[in-house]
């Protein structure tokens, strides 16, 4: 049997319609296709983009070319024979038309490099965007920068430089692709928020005085966080301060002031500082370190979480027990394959408030870990930097090499053995000891917890049942919590829209309703 002969394979053609496999080449992206190719419309040609247009310039500018060769000879053929052309003329005006055309060739590649930059850039950010929607972020932060530039100058303060912002986005310093992709996504979320936060303020002191109502027991606390409060609005409407509304120029002509030169900022320094015509000043007067110490289940935790919403800022609770490093502040090391931004970076940049409360839960339970190395790791050690004003004002997030200005971050740290904690670090907190409520303030303090663990429970009723909060007063804050999320849950399974008495645990109850029964605590 003699061997099937071989199909002889036409040799490529850049003149016929392509396969009906690659029409994906029809693309402005890849090749476009060209049908005016010698003067033939019968014929296509791909060519890659731009280069059609510059194949018919150049026949162009050639046929016109020639038509005036042909005109100047017609015109030296009438004149004689004896006027023959210079052969330096000629090819002078050779070189010429070679260097035209050299000029405008490098013209259209950069054109076409700066239109495919552009097609790039806008990819890029697509990318960008989509990224930051799927880890739920509006990458849209213009009403968030226009709200921001509104404020006066004394209710907002600049967290961080645009340059360095620039500078990270660039990521120039690194080849890993998520370390990469991250960068330019925190980056391009930057730009668009802008280096300005907001300064989250009370209504009032009265509003402070106010949580004693439901922490009686932390009365002293509440009386210290009401005298800082009255003192930065005193400083806030003192004389020479900001006024509420920031006066622009327009305003200042408006009402016959002068506006001299000199007196206000350069255009370049209000661009850096991102809002023309403010000068930056003084944030107001920052909180102190506090230190809540005591036995557990007196409600510290449930105390801070009311503070914050009083002051009219976000609140961060960090558990110092599982913490093994200081990485979770500020950062760990951009070498490792799973770095991570820390928890002021998490703050200050990704959020919206430049005075934020953490809370430091269970300071005394953070432990020192021996390294590989030999060393010890504490995640306390940063700790030392953050809680110093000065030194906070230039912290730097290892993960990002970005500075941040966490200087009036708020920082509540809670312990039951204050021993425990560093003497360094101790020494940098102004402490108070928290005792548990007498019999009144058990009362008060139950009703207090047993509205908020309902609200998270999803019953929105105002004022819980008094009965209920009587039943549960001889518990810790923490064992209100608890039974009252678990009456929660009785009376959604039973299908009541309320909580009665009947829904709490019976083992919580000193009696049963009657009063006739006494049961075991849960502590």
């Amino acid at each position: 049997m003699s061997a099937p002969e071989k199909t002889k394979r036409r040799p490529a053609s850049f003149t016929t319609k392509p396969a009906e496999g690659r029409t994906r080449l029809h693309s402005e992206k890849t090749f476009v296709v060209y049908h005016r190719f010698a003067d033939d419309y019968r014929l296509d040609l791909m060519l890659p983009p731009g280069v059609g247009e510059q194949f018919d310039a150049l026949k162009e500018r050639l046929k016109r070319e020639g038509d005036e060769e042909r005109g100047d000879e017609r015109d030296e053929a009438g004149a004689g024979e004896e006027s023959q052309p210079d052969p330096a003329e000629s090819r002078a005006r050779i070189r010429r038309i070679r260097k035209e055309e050299e000029e405008r060739r490098q013209l259209e590649q950069k054109k076409l490099a700066a239109e495919r930059a552009e097609r790039e850039e806008k990819e890029k950010q697509v990318k960008i965007q989509a990224r930051l929607k799927s880890m739920g972020i509006d990458p849209d932060q213009s009403g968030f920068r226009k709200q921001v530039a509104k404020l006066p100058a004394s209710r907002r303060l600049r967290v961080c430089r645009e340059d360095d912002v620039q500078r990270m986005a660039s990521t120039a310093q690194s080849v890993d692709s998520d370390v990469k992709n991250r960068n330019e996504s925190v980056g391009y979320l930057l730009k668009a928020k802008g280096p300005w936060r907001r300064l989250g303020a009370p209504e009032s002191v009265e509003a402070i005085l106010a949580l004693q109502d439901d922490h009686p027991h932390f009365g002293e606390v509440i009386q210290f966080v009401a005298n800082h409060v009255a003192l930065q609005k005193m400083r806030g409407e003192a004389p020479g301060q900001p006024s509420a509304k920031p006066e622009t120029d327009a305003e200042a002509r408006g009402t016959g002031k002068k506006v001299r030169a000199g007196k206000g900022r350069s255009k370049k320094a209000s661009k850096d500082r991102g809002a023309p015509g403010e000068e930056e000043v003084s944030p107001p007067v920052r909180l102190p370190p506090l230190l809540l110490f005591g036995p557990p289940g007196v409600g510290k935790t449930h105390f801070c979480e009311s503070l914050a919403k009083v002051l009219g800022v976000p609140v961060r609770r960090h558990p110092m027990d599982q913490a093994e490093t200081s990485s979770a502040l500020l950062g760990s090391d951009i070498t490792w394959g799973n770095s991570r931004y820390g928890l002021v970076f998490d703050l200050l940049g990704m959020g919206e408030y430049a005075n934020p409360l953490v809370i430091l839960d269970e300071l005394d339970k953070a432990q020192v870990i021996n390294k590989s190395s030999g060393g010890l790791s504490s995640p306390t050690g940063v700790l030392h930097s953050l809680l110093e004003p000065v030194s906070a004002a230039n912290v730097r997030d290892i993960s990002l090499d970005l500075e941040m200005n966490a200087s009036q971050i708020t920082w509540i740290a809670t312990a039951n053995y204050p021993w425990w904690v560093p003497a360094t670090l101790r020494s940098r907190f102004k402490e108070f000891l928290i005792t548990p409520p007498d019999a009144e303030q058990a009362i008060q303090l139950s009703r207090s917890v047993v509205k908020h663990a309902l609200k998270a429970a999803g019953f929105r009723e105002g004022e819980p049942d008094r009965r209920i909060v009587v039943a549960l007063a001889h518990l810790s804050a923490r064992e209100i919590y608890q039974a009252t999320l678990g009456a929660s849950a009785a009376a959604a399974r039973s299908g009541s829209n309320l909580v009665a008495v009947h829904h709490l645990p019976r083992e919580v109850l000193l009696s049963d309703v009657d009063g006739n029964r006494a049961a075991t605590w849960l502590h």
